[in-house]
């Protein structure tokens, strides 16, 4: 519950329009409001993430002033903040008056449009350029639409004074789209100074602290959100990540799930976030169930953190669960993430591995050939260096690492891998040259031990024992993990 006795004088007053407009719909009564303050309702409700109980609020104010231009415009950004520019643009359609917000509006369109030097002449035409809202009004409209170094610019003409509060809330904003989380911070305190309860502010020095990896200090801002609005979804939302980076995945999903209470996401993207918590924990069963989920979700086209990644996630724990029982499973998962992103670099390795422990090698190397096509660096080398190992395939190891020594001779553990497997191959002066140039060279009991390995056993015998060489060697190469 929001309290109010601690926020601001314009944010009581919201909150008191809403208590009262609610309470008159579920009564059935009429309430009358001035259209820009109808307009301001709706624009709360959009901050809290409400973007039905908005468009609500825009629709039954159009119905007491109709055609009314602040309602209209709220309404067209309502449809943006959806990613619905053709809705936006045929309400700009229905706005009969001129204005600089309507001209901004305009522009903002036309940037959605991928048309930005028509929304700058677009600019070119109001009537107070540089009047402090149109700077503030035009620096978010390019922060939104992903060009900040254009809103700096115009943040540049501000002629007021600096510790304005609608100022230093469009400079943390613009620090944080520029990647300058320090001097965000820096500002985001300014405004904490003069709003010490507004949970917005407080989440958003969490959110800086949070890139900066310091994640206590992320969790402490978040819980400071909580004291004014402890309904604040976007707080539970953050505290859940940091948590979740502190390996904390209890304390994750506990507030994830009063993130979903509160409207800040949806019950399928806690289950990715959830699948990757497990996942980076090899709990492998407990990701599986959360990543089926998504995938099983209808709603999952429409995801935030919904790409091919959830599909080769969830191919990876039945790696781990026994590939052979789960062969066509983990093939239909690779073909539909790469059918998402063909820079998928596990979607590759997998169905290579699969075709490997098939007997295909020539399938699994013509698909781990592919996979260099896309991307010829030295990683994608060492990927596949780590699934050959696995694979069994150690010719084909070797060839990898070659590759990464072309591209990159001072790639970490290269002369290490490139050492167990000329040994693995029975080349023993080979070995002893890379070893020699290994920063963390084996030792000579391992070097026999590889050797033994390699004699006096079957065939059958021979490869169970290499298989639990190399895992106690190193795991094979997760990228995703």
């Amino acid at each position: 519950m929001i309290n109010k006795r601690l926020q601001s004088d314009r944010e009581r007053k919201l909150m008191e329009m809403a208590e009262n407009y609610e309470t008159a719909k579920a009564e059935n009564r009429h309430i009358y409001l001035d259209a820009e303050d109808f307009a301001d309702l709706a624009e709360w409700y959009t901050r809290l993430n409400d973007f039905v109980k908005a468009e609500e609020v825009i629709q039954y104010a159009l119905s007491l002033h109709p055609g009314n231009t602040s309602l209209l415009i709220e309404q067209a950004y309502e449809h943006l903040d959806r990613e619905d520019r053709e809705g936006a643009r045929e309400i700009l359609r229905q706005i009969e008056e001129e204005g600089d917000e309507v001209t901004i509006l305009r522009a903002r369109i036309l940037l959605e449009y991928n048309r930005p030097d028509d929304a700058e002449l677009e600019l070119d035409t109001l009537e107070y350029k540089y009047s402090q809202n149109n700077i503030i009004d035009v620096a978010y409209m390019y922060i939104e639409t992903g060009s900040p170094e254009k809103a700096g610019e115009w943040l540049e003409h501000w002629r007021w004074g600096v510790d304005n509060m609608d100022y230093c809330a469009v400079m943390a904003d613009y620090c944080v789209a520029m990647g300058d989380f320090r001097q965000a911070i820096v500002y985001f305190n300014k405004l904490i100074d003069m709003n010490p309860y507004s949970a917005a502010y407080w989440c958003g020095l969490g959110r800086c602290y949070f890139v900066l990896q310091k994640y206590d200090k992320a969790i402490d801002a978040c819980d400071y959100a909580l004291v004014s609005d402890d309904e604040y979804g976007d707080a539970y939302l953050l505290k859940g990540y940091a948590y979740s980076m502190l390996g904390n995945t209890q304390k994750a999903q506990e507030n994830y799930e009063k993130a979903i209470q509160y409207n800040s996401m949806s019950p399928s993207f806690m289950h990715i976030l959830m699948g990757i918590n497990k996942l980076e924990s090899c709990e492998w069963i407990e990701a599986y169930g959360h990543l089926e989920k998504v995938i099983r979700s209808e709603q999952k086209d429409n995801l935030p953190g919904f790409n091919s990644s959830v599909y080769t996630d969830a191919a990876l724990c039945l790696k781990y669960l026994g590939m052979e029982n789960f062969t066509t499973l983990i093939r239909q998962y690779c073909d539909k993430a790469l059918a998402m992103d063909s820079f998928n670099l596990d979607a590759y390795l997998l169905k290579g591995l699969l075709y490997a422990r098939e007997g295909k090698e020539e399938q699994c190397i013509s698909i781990w050939e592919k996979a260099t096509e896309v991307m010829p660096e030295a990683d994608t080398w060492m990927a596949i260096s780590y699934y050959a190992f696995e694979a069994m395939l150690f010719d084909y190891a070797l060839k990898a690492l070659l590759k990464v020594q072309d591209l990159d001779p001072y790639y970490p553990d290269l002369n290490e891998r490139l050492t167990l497997a000329s040994l693995l191959l029975g080349d023993t002066e080979q070995a002893g040259h890379y070893n020699s140039l290994s920063k963390d060279p084996l030792p000579q009991k391992t070097i026999e031990d590889i050797r033994e390995l390699l004699q006096g056993c079957n065939e059958a015998d021979r490869i169970e024992k290499l298989k639990d060489f190399l895992k106690q060697f190193g795991e094979p190469y997760n990228p995703t993990v």
